[in-house]
């Protein structure tokens, strides 16, 4: 939709977000922003001035979804390995990567952006480890015309150093990510992203410090973060504690905890979003909490890579701010919001908990929308629909598959809904899916070539796959004495934090 073209939606049932109710009526839309939530009087009167009018009857009108934690450069690695543990899967993973060209970048985004766009995803956090081509990266986002918060990673410290992790060196020199690693290239590089945005956004794309780890950070890299996110005024996004080795790590590291070393290096805020937290103490919990920092809970890929199932009630009770992520396309499987829902709706349905604290319909639906928009620093950007916020738009269709006679309600949509009920997605005032056709991109063509160029980097992958596999053996005596006395987070007592020492 260019300059100020108006659009009247009539005859919907509309979600505005937050805790509100639904209700039957209509929506203005004037260039890039919503004009005003209308009764259905108002509506109809409102069309009659309209450039464009869309009978919306019998659909739900809600803002889009928000996936707080993708990587989108793994896209093209759907259907690799995703049956090992964290620390040992990230090898392959970083063996599928190696082989990555400009071209595999972008259409890595790419992709991700269709499969995002069918599934209803109208914004999403893109945690980017290829640092190294994140020009690229950004015009991929720029021609999505999905809302992206874009956080290419950046670290100076690797796991297997830092847990001990038996890895042959020369094997580890040929994993060696391609990447930035000294921080003045970081800072340029951040510095001329921070640039082009300037020149070439809209305000749709926006730009996030994205450290891989706090743990996989040197002190000067925790100073780099402190300058890029005070200097260029950014937000930020990392990965927090997602496994028991991490929280061994850091309890070694930073004896008050890194919670509070993050808190005392000004990193707290809420400008900082955090993926799995896992292993978080009640007590950093509810720092994170008073501080505003948003929370990105991602259960199918925590639990694909046996990192540990985490109880989401507590942290609601605890008031902290409560998101939905993806992760990677080989390790959380699809870019799928809506079964990510279910997953929220039942964790910690175990037998006899108190069923009055499992988490409610409602809540899971504000965590994938309003909760999720509140990363973005762009204020028109609220995940509600609303006078004077941008004009995202979710349509469902309730008559589809799925969701069909099911009563319009945050239980039927958490519980019944799927891509087959997405119908149309609106972005800034721009159509992305329309009828159910993506009309932003051709996504035939992408998939024929995405196709080529996945077989490509499987193809390349396969020479070191077998000498990965050898690090199998290693690899579960290291893990059974760093897991010395602890299965998992659910199977077992957690430990306190005073009694986890290094393995």
């Amino acid at each position: 939709m260019s300059g100020d073209r108006s659009t009247c939606f009539i005859g919907a049932t509309i979600w505005p977000g937050g805790d509100a109710g639904f209700m039957a009526g209509g929506l203005l839309v004037k260039g890039t922003r919503i004009v005003s939530v209308l009764t259905p009087a108002e509506a109809d009167a409102a069309a009659l001035g309209a450039d464009e009018v869309i009978d919306a009857a019998g659909m739900i009108l809600m803002p889009p979804l928000a996936d707080c934690h993708v990587h989108s450069s793994s896209t093209l690695f759907r259907g690799t390995e995703n049956s090992l543990p964290l620390e040992l899967w990230s090898f392959h993973a970083i063996n599928h990567g190696r082989g990555v060209t400009d071209e595999a970048a972008r259409l890595s985004v790419l992709l991700t952006a269709v499969e995002l766009i069918r599934n209803g995803i109208g914004s999403y956090v893109d945690h980017f480890p290829q640092a190294g081509r994140a020009a690229i990266g950004l015009d991929a986002h720029l021609e999505s015309g999905l809302r992206v918060a874009f956080a290419p990673f950046f670290a100076d410290l690797r796991d297997e150093d830092l847990l001990g992790i038996p890895l042959d060196t020369e094997l580890a020199a040929r994993l060696l990510p391609l990447a930035p690693r000294r921080a003045e290239e970081i800072e340029t590089l951040y510095r001329g992203l921070a640039v082009r945005l300037r020149q070439q956004g809209h305000g749709r794309v926006e730009l996030m410090c994205g450290p891989n780890a706090p743990q996989r950070c040197s002190d000067d890299f925790w100073k780099l973060w402190q300058r890029l996110q005070d200097s260029l005024g950014l937000g930020s996004h990392t990965h927090l504690l997602e496994t028991y080795p991490q929280r061994q790590l850091a309890d070694v590291r930073w004896r008050g905890g890194l919670v509070r070393a993050l808190d005392a290096a000004g990193l707290l805020h809420d400008r900082l979003s955090v993926a799995h937290g896992v292993w978080l103490t009640r007590e950093e919990k509810e720092l994170l909490a008073r501080r505003g920092v948003t929370l990105s809970f991602n259960p199918v890929s925590n639990a694909m890579l046996g990192s540990g199932r985490k109880t989401i009630r507590e942290d609601l009770e605890l008031g902290l701010e409560v998101a939905l992520g993806t992760d990677c396309s080989n390790a959380g499987g699809r870019h799928d919001l809506f079964e990510v829902m279910r997953h929220m709706l039942v964790s910690g349905r175990d037998p006899g908990s108190d069923f009055r604290h499992w988490p409610k319909p409602g809540q899971v639906l504000y965590a994938a929308t309003t909760a999720g928009a509140g990363v973005f620093r762009n204020q028109a950007v609220r995940g509600r629909l609303e006078t004077g916020a941008v004009a995202d738009v979710l349509m469902l269709d309730p008559r589809a598959p799925g969701l069909a006679v099911a009563p319009v309600s945050p239980a039927s949509i958490v519980a019944h809904a799927d891509a087959r009920s997405v119908h149309s997605l609106m972005v800034d005032g721009n159509w992305l899916l329309r009828n159910g056709t993506v009309t932003v991109l051709n996504e035939v063509a992408l998939i024929e070539r995405a196709s080529v160029v996945a077989a490509e980097l499987r193809a390349l992958a396969a020479e070191t796959g077998p000498a990965i596999d050898g690090l199998q053996a290693g690899y579960a005596a290291w893990q059974g004495s760093a897991f010395q006395g602890v299965t998992c987070s659910c199977c077992a007592p957690r430990l306190s934090p005073r009694s986890m020492t290094l393995a």
